[in-house]
């Protein structure tokens, strides 16, 4: 999937010259976190978040005008080392500087324009849609062989089954390196014939989605 397909666009943005009172508006009246900063060619200069701005103003215990913060610029307070990504970049790959940078909100550049943003909220939407937990559905979680040819004959069964596969989810058995576990949404509110179908196949249904092993 790519960026353009889960970025907010057009996106808000402020320039370095207003003031923080007028990103706390902004953030205010569209219901947003993340401000990227742009100078007058539209281009990313830096961003700021609202736990910036929190940071910046006084505390209630300080003897500092609040005012007086709330009129600083907003560049006074940016950080200008921006992670940024381009919309036909992939969203897993924007996913992996998410998580290791620990970031909030990515801008979306193209031709050195902001043309977006994608934020965590985006992230965790499209996770959910990929996992096909909004559709309805039973969940399917069977343990198989790390083997070519594997997915092919455990799908081969729902098609004799006439069960339409509505989402696939794979992730490696951390316990054993010749193992993975499958994980299928299924367009069936009562599969209970092919989690039997499976068993007396040899595959390993996942309890409590799938039938307990005695």
């Amino acid at each position: 999937m790519l960026v353009e397909k889960i970025m907010t666009s057009p996106c808000t943005t402020i320039q370095g010259d207003q003031s923080i009172e007028d990103a706390l508006v902004l953030m205010t009246q569209k219901e947003i976190r993340h401000l990227p900063i742009v100078d007058e060619e539209n281009q990313l200069i830096g961003i700021i978040s609202d736990r910036d701005i929190k940071m910046a103003l006084p505390s209630i215990l300080s003897d500092d005008e609040p005012n007086k913060s709330l009129s600083l610029s907003v560049s006074k307070i940016m950080r200008r080392n921006v992670i940024r990504c381009h919309p036909l970049d992939f969203v897993e790959d924007i996913a992996l500087d998410f998580y290791e940078m620990s970031i909030g909100s990515i801008p979306v550049i193209r031709d050195n324009k902001v043309i977006g943003i994608v934020t965590q909220k985006d992230m965790l939407n499209t996770f959910l849609e990929l996992t096909g937990v909004t559709m309805p559905g039973s969940i399917i979680e069977v343990h198989i062989d790390d083997k070519v040819g594997a997915l092919h004959d455990i799908t081969h069964i729902f098609k004799e089954q006439n069960i339409d596969i509505l989402n696939v989810l794979a992730y490696a058995d951390q316990n054993d390196i010749n193992k993975r576990y499958l994980m299928l949404r299924v367009k069936s509110m009562n599969p209970e014939k092919i989690y039997q179908l499976l068993e007396e196949k040899n595959y390993h249904v996942i309890y409590p989605f799938g039938i307990k092993n005695d």
